[in-house]
Parts: C-alpha cells; structure tokens; sequence
C-alpha cells in the first residue's frame, strides 16, 4: 500500500485485524480504498455535505474485505464468520455535490456501495470529479478542488455471518 503513496496510520500490511485508517491522494490509492468500501452499507441519514468546510462525510457499515474469517468460529451451520466495521469516510476539498436516482427522503434508506471513482468526464485543470455508485443505479457525485479522502475504522469489528457474493465463478 505504501508504494501508492496510501498511508496507513496502524502499520497493516496484509490482512492484520488492527483498524482500518487510510488516506488516498491518487487515482491508485482511490482503487484500493473503493476496494475496501465494496459493499459498505451507507444509511441514507448518514451522509451530509459541510460546504462551510468543503467536506462530504458518511458512516458506512463496510464489509471487511482485508481480513480473513474468524478462526475458531463459524455459524451453526459451518460456514465461516466474517466481520463488518462501522467506518468514517470523509471527502476533502468538495465545492459541489450532485445526486441521480437517490430518494428525496432518504432517512430510511440503506444504499450498498458498489464503487468510489474519478468521473468519466473528469478534467483534472479544474478539479476532480468523484462518482460514489450504489446499488440500484443511485449515485453521488462530487466535484472537489484535489483528491483527498481520509478513511477510519470508528468501531471495532463485529462478526458478520453473511459475505458479500458478487455471483463471481
């Protein structure tokens, strides 16, 4: 992660059970942290623009895709026990946010990160263009002066019987 430019306040490398805190500055690092926001869970309520502070923060419940199952646990069944954490995103430098397909209500709401992206039609003289998909077609894009995203683990991980399945073979 290093090699990215990626900074890891805890010193993990690999699948170690510390924390997750990360800090992305590249097109690099933004596709490892998307990676790790995959299938995060994002309560419509927890997520708010500050434009005082030219910040879009969330709180997503992230599927914890650097770590292996829990040794020594499994479900009645057999199967084996993974872990969610609930995770502070926060997104620097954003002078405009756009919304498509999302709810006016959005209280009650949960929407499933797919991915965390440059635009499409980013022009990088005037900015960067960040695009947060959901599943369901709904979408957040943000306009921010720089790439600077800041990810941190704000709980400790809990058991989650279900992995994530992308209907891969």
């Amino acid at each position: 992660m290093g090699d990215h430019g990626l900074e890891n306040g805890n010193g993990m490398t690999g699948a170690a059970a510390q924390p997750l805190r990360l800090r992305a500055t590249d097109a690099a690092d933004l596709e490892i942290l998307a990676t790790l926001l995959q299938d995060a869970i994002l309560p419509g309520n927890d997520m708010q623009y500050d434009p005082a502070a030219n910040r879009f923060v969330m709180v997503v419940n992230r599927f914890c895709w650097e770590r292996d199952p829990l040794e020594g646990v499994s479900r009645e069944t057999g199967g084996a026990v993974y872990e969610r954490s609930l995770c502070g995103v926060q997104f620097h430098h954003v002078t405009k946010v756009w919304q498509t397909a999302m709810p006016s209500d959005r209280k009650g709401s949960l929407f499933n990160i797919l991915t965390v992206k440059l635009g499409a039609d980013d022009d990088s003289a005037d900015g960067v263009l960040l695009d947060i998909l959901f599943s369901g077609g709904g979408a957040i894009r943000l306009k921010a002066q720089q790439l600077e995203i800041m990810a941190e683990d704000i709980e400790a991980a809990r058991p989650s019987m279900v992995q994530p399945d992308h209907g891969e073979a």
